[in-house]
């Protein structure tokens, strides 16, 4: 298993496990209703050096040198700059000149925006080895890890709290509500 920063040319590898795990998301962040769509301008920002997507806030996991793992990580100071591509995009595809995504995070803290591992890799600790690295980065940032967790999804919010993660909010993202976690120092 290697652990290691994302790679430009992966940009169609990393963007269909992003998009299998994002959905709504990212088809609001693609102003896109069609799969084929979103994923290739996700795939845009992918390759982006300033997007809250960009290659440059990715760390893989790679096992028998495929992508099993993906998370993307970035200080919370830097989304607005990070979403300006985006904001832009989407304000022009859709005339919708007030469009902002939702807000996510907050100075001070290191966003774990987004984690996921391929269907045929989970249950192998690629996941586990992918937080260890965020909690590292974190730290030698001297930031707060945070992230959110969707209401319905229980079983991710049980494994965070035993990490030492704590709700101390809710955001909505996309028309849903999250739990915003941080993680005790």
């Amino acid at each position: 298993m290697n652990i290691r920063k994302a790679e430009k040319q992966e940009a169609g590898v990393i963007s269909e496990l992003l998009y299998s795990m994002l959905g709504q998301i990212a088809r609001d962040h693609t102003a896109s209703s069609a799969d084929d769509e979103a994923l290739r301008v996700l795939q845009t920002y992918v390759e982006s050096d300033c997007s809250r997507y960009s290659y440059k806030n990715i760390t893989v996991a790679e096992l028998n040198e495929e992508i099993a793992g993906v998370m993307i990580c970035y200080e919370g100071e830097q989304i607005e700059a990070f979403d300006q591509p985006m904001v832009s995009y989407v304000r022009e595809k859709t005339g919708n000149s007030k469009w902002l995504p939702d807000r996510e995070t907050e100075a001070g803290d290191f966003y774990l925006d987004s984690i996921v591992v391929g269907e045929s890799y989970q249950g192998k600790g690629i996941g586990s080895m992918l937080l260890q690295s965020a909690f590292q980065e974190a730290e030698s940032r001297k930031l707060t890890l945070t992230l959110n967790v969707e209401f319905d999804n229980e079983g991710a919010r049980a494994l965070y709290e035993k990490m030492d993660f704590y709700v101390t909010g809710t955001r909505y993202i996309s028309g849903k509500p999250f739990y915003y976690m941080k993680r005790n120092a």
